[in-house]
């Protein structure tokens, strides 16, 4: 893919991932650099256009390997209740060290600025 690809993928969220909302930089090694995404998975049959690609951080992008959006959506709603069958994180919880929310996931994608 061309630089100026990348940096046109790279602005379609205003230089965030377009999951998680970070801030996400051009990069070079070392850097936080961004993962170009395919919206709709490659594997899936998703092609290399424009449209269907996005801005993503890494921790995002290697989460969501092959799951299309709604997929996604569904496997990171499940990690709180994967999440409360831990000791530790019930005794986190307990002593108010995490609070959880009962939020559904949300993108940016979405349109929901974070």
């Amino acid at each position: 893919m061309s630089r100026v690809d990348r940096q046109a993928v790279l602005e379609k969220y205003g230089g965030r991932c377009a999951y998680c909302g970070r801030t996400l930089t051009a990069g070079r090694k070392g850097d936080t650099a961004f993962q170009v995404d395919h919206l709709h998975p490659r594997y899936l049959g998703g092609g290399d256009e424009l449209d269907n690609l996005v801005p993503a951080c890494q921790l995002c992008n290697r989460y969501k390997v092959t799951y299309n959006v709604e997929q996604l959506r569904e496997q990171l709603s499940l990690i709180p209740s994967r999440l409360e069958r831990q000791s530790n994180y019930r005794l986190a919880v307990a002593h108010g060290l995490i609070l959880p929310t009962g939020k559904q996931p949300k993108f940016l994608l979405d349109g929901d600025q974070q």
